[in-house]
């Protein structure tokens, strides 16, 4: 028997002014890519039928990505290529998909598929400071050691657990005094590392050292200011599955 649905997987960028929106805004707008794009979407059964698109683990707001992904379900066969080229005249060069393949309509969901993720973190030093890569992996080290983050979602104290989600981490001097960090991090159903809050407890660990007068501050998820960095960039640079499960 021949398939009716057809599970086309696509990999997209999250760049510039729009990696400040939130997940729902993503989807909602890569759902109006879709219609945009004229390709023939599934839609789900029930009272209130929607589009039949999956997406992977919710991007940090703020945090850059060259590694997102979400499947499409069609109703009808689009050749992979003629599909891509279609979503990428319709989509925003901030959103813009660069790969499309179909998968077995009984794939797995993306948020079960792709447990792993790379963060690549770029850091400038605030004016007056010199720390080295050394000390930023002695820093990073006590951290996971400790095995927990607290922080503040809202007005709920929520715990990252970074032994658990931080597989490994590498750190490099960059030209100009700059460093650069790239974490190997675990995502699943039981939590997944959130980079904005390593890096605000890697600047009060850094500043207990190097700036002992600055008075600690909470940690937040959002935009967050710091003491010891006098600018950030975070970009999500891969997602893919266990090596058991490639």
């Amino acid at each position: 028997m021949e398939p009716t649905l057809f599970k086309l997987r696509v990999r997209y960028v999250k760049r510039g002014r729009l990696r400040y929106l939130g997940h729902l805004e993503v989807a909602h707008t890569i759902e109006r890519v879709v219609r945009r794009a004229g390709l023939p979407y599934a839609v789900t059964q029930g009272f209130s039928p929607h589009m039949r698109v999956a997406f992977s683990s919710a991007l940090p707001v703020g945090t850059c990505s060259e590694s997102e992904w979400y499947d499409l379900v069609l109703t009808e066969y689009v050749p992979a290529h003629q599909a891509l080229q279609r979503l990428v005249a319709a989509t925003p060069a901030d959103l813009a998909p660069v790969e499309a393949a179909y998968v077995d309509i009984r794939a797995k969901a993306l948020t079960a598929y792709l447990t792993r993720a790379v963060y690549r973190i770029d850091l400038s030093l605030a004016a007056g400071l010199a720390i080295p890569a050394s000390a930023i992996e002695g820093a990073l080290e006590r951290i996971r050691e400790r095995g927990s983050i607290a922080y503040l979602r809202g007005k709920k104290t929520k715990q990252l657990d970074v032994a658990r989600t931080l597989k490994s981490f590498r750190v490099a001097s960059a030209p100009c005094g700059a460093l650069q960090l790239v974490l190997d991090t675990r995502q699943d159903n039981d939590g997944s590392m959130r980079p904005e809050i390593l890096l605000g407890a890697l600047d009060a660990e850094l500043a207990a050292q190097y700036l002992p007068d600055v008075a600690p501050r909470p940690l937040e998820t959002g935009i967050s200011s710091f003491a010891c960095f006098a600018s950030c960039s975070i970009v999500r640079v891969e997602q893919t599955p266990e090596a058991d499960e490639a």
